[in-house]
């Protein structure tokens, strides 16, 4: 015959139902920076914060030896180097001076053909941007920006971190 009570192990799942349940805030309740909790777990997804130009040619980028001279907010960098890029593990075509930033370099694994620059990645968030780019002494790309930078959280409302970023296009020829 059964008893009318509930089995131990009832009581033990229950118990810890009740436990979990009390110590999980309301989605009402503030964190300490004043903002709800997020409603699941956070992701861990990271930011790229800053500015990033995205290069652009039509055609292959011819070979030759190309300098870089980008100003952001009156702090200049000159990067130097030459196109067919060294083998992938000889390290870096391009060798720099000032501010720290970086220039994609692509397809070393590739034909020469493939060779180019990718886009400079700035982790600042510069509000003037002024770009020279030239290759055998010849203007390829000038232009300047003023980015308008986007916050974003990409693990959720609630979730760490708050990303501030900018992109934007420079054709060279």
């Amino acid at each position: 015959m059964r008893s009318a009570g509930a089995s131990p192990l009832v009581l033990v799942v229950l118990g810890i139902v009740a436990a979990c349940a009390a110590e999980t805030p309301s989605p009402d309740s503030p964190t300490a920076a004043g903002e709800p909790p997020p409603a699941g777990a956070c992701t861990q997804i990271g930011c790229v914060n800053g500015f990033t130009l995205r290069l652009a040619s039509e055609a292959p980028w011819p070979a030759g030896a190309y300098r870089f001279v980008i100003t952001a907010d009156g702090e200049t960098t000159t990067c130097e180097g030459k196109l067919p890029l060294p083998d992938c593990a000889a390290g870096r075509a391009l060798t720099c001076s000032g501010p720290s930033l970086l220039i994609g370099e692509s397809g070393c694994a590739l034909p020469p053909s493939a060779h180019g620059f990718s886009e400079i990645q700035m982790s600042s968030a510069p509000g003037k941007v002024t770009v020279e780019i030239s290759r055998d002494g010849t203007s390829v790309a000038e232009a300047d920006f003023s980015p308008s930078y986007v916050e974003s959280r990409p693990n959720g409302p609630g979730c760490e971190p708050v990303c501030r970023s900018s992109s934007a296009t420079l054709n060279v020829k």
